[in-house]
């Protein structure tokens, strides 16, 4: 459920440039605030389109979604259903106590720092966050890297931002997961500053990741390479 405090500021920036947008923008804003500034391309444009009262606005929502988000919970999935997507293009992402649920059947609470998680499909990140949720259970360091990939943009920053709120490294690559398709990753990185350990953003254009390799180095796309190859001679 959308937070009240955050629906609110939501609301005062609608009524002049539309949800979609503002959401749209709201990302922009989120990740150039969570990377230190250094992520400008998608952000500089916002100085035209809104005042500087207004961009303030979206600095208090940043807060009120880091607020809400403690325990790995996933606000900015729940606002995209409820008041951007109205589950248009068949956009609803599995209900968090499923998806801790999945987590914990499919074995993440042995994953261990240095191993990986992906959801190819990743939505807002959800199932990534209850992965790193499981894992975390016996020590809060414990974070496996997060690999996830979407073809939708919008989902792409939003997986993002939460990695980024969560401290968990990984990449999310915006791309057609049945194509491989690739258009832009980004990617998270932990740096310890005087012990403590924080997340640093980097982006990448196409063609630049790690994870179509991985993907195609796995036994079940060889398997699968392997097939294709047996019917192809059947066939000749």
């Amino acid at each position: 459920m959308t937070p009240k405090d955050f629906l609110e500021l939501y609301d005062r920036l609608s009524y002049t440039h539309g949800r979609e947008d503002v959401f749209r923008d709201f990302l922009d804003v989120s990740l150039f605030m969570l990377s230190g500034g250094t992520y400008r391309e998608d952000y500089d444009r916002l100085s035209i389109s809104y005042k500087e009262n207004e961009m303030e606005i979206f600095i208090q929502m940043l807060h009120s979604v880091a607020n809400h988000s403690e325990g790995f919970n996933d606000v900015l999935g729940d606002v995209f259903m409820e008041h951007v997507s109205h589950g248009h293009h068949g956009q609803f992402f599995t209900p968090i106590p499923i998806s801790d649920f999945m987590a914990v059947v499919s074995g993440c609470e042995t994953l261990r720092r240095g191993q990986s998680v992906y959801d190819p499909c990743c939505g807002s990140g959800r199932m990534l966050l209850s992965a790193v949720k499981a894992s975390t259970k016996s020590d809060v360091s414990n974070r496996p890297f997060c690999y996830g990939s979407d073809i939708d943009l919008n989902c792409v920053k939003m997986a993002t931002v939460n990695l980024l709120m969560n401290s968990i490294p990984g990449e999310v690559a915006w791309m057609d997961a049945l194509t491989l398709k690739h258009w832009r990753s980004y990617k998270v990185e932990l740096v310890s500053v005087c012990g403590v350990w924080l997340p640093l953003l980097s982006v990448c254009g196409a063609g630049d990741t790690s994870l179509i390799t991985r993907i195609q180095n796995t036994p079940q796309i060889k398997a699968a390479k392997a097939m294709r190859q047996l019917q192809l001679s059947f066939d000749f």
